[in-house]
């Protein structure tokens, strides 16, 4: 019989919650940031900076579809709490813990890769605005 250590579920609500609202403000932002490149691109000619704008316009793309999965991901997770909670008196297996720390590192590396885009972004545009 194999042995399983089981954790508290109290200890990854406040993680869930917090990925959740980084999710929701990140979304946003792109938002933001593509209503900044429309903005930008109108006033651009055809020429190296258009091949930026579609760049930034892909990469837009690619990470909501990024994040959109991560949420999706994040409530297929807490539906595997759920199923624990009720199963093991409030505790989590090593599998569910072991896909909630796999989802921590996705979430924290896409924060970082989030973080990278908004500053060359931003490069991009105060070069581009000058």
């Amino acid at each position: 019989m194999s042995h399983q250590i089981l954790s508290h579920v109290s200890h990854i609500g406040v993680e869930h919650n917090d990925w959740l609202r980084g999710i929701a403000f990140y979304i946003d932002e792109i938002v933001i940031l593509e209503h900044r490149l429309s903005e930008l691109s109108a006033l651009l000619e055809v020429g190296e900076s258009k091949t930026q704008v579609e760049h930034f316009q892909n990469v837009f793309i690619v990470q909501r579809g990024n994040l959109e999965q991560l949420k999706s991901d994040i409530d297929a997770n807490l539906n595997h709490i759920q199923k624990d909670v009720e199963a093991k008196a409030n505790h989590l297996s090593n599998t569910t813990m072991a896909e909630h720390d796999a989802m921590r590192d996705r979430y924290t590396y896409l924060e970082k890769t989030l973080q990278e885009l908004r500053h060359e972004f931003g490069r991009f545009y105060v070069k581009v605005s000058a």
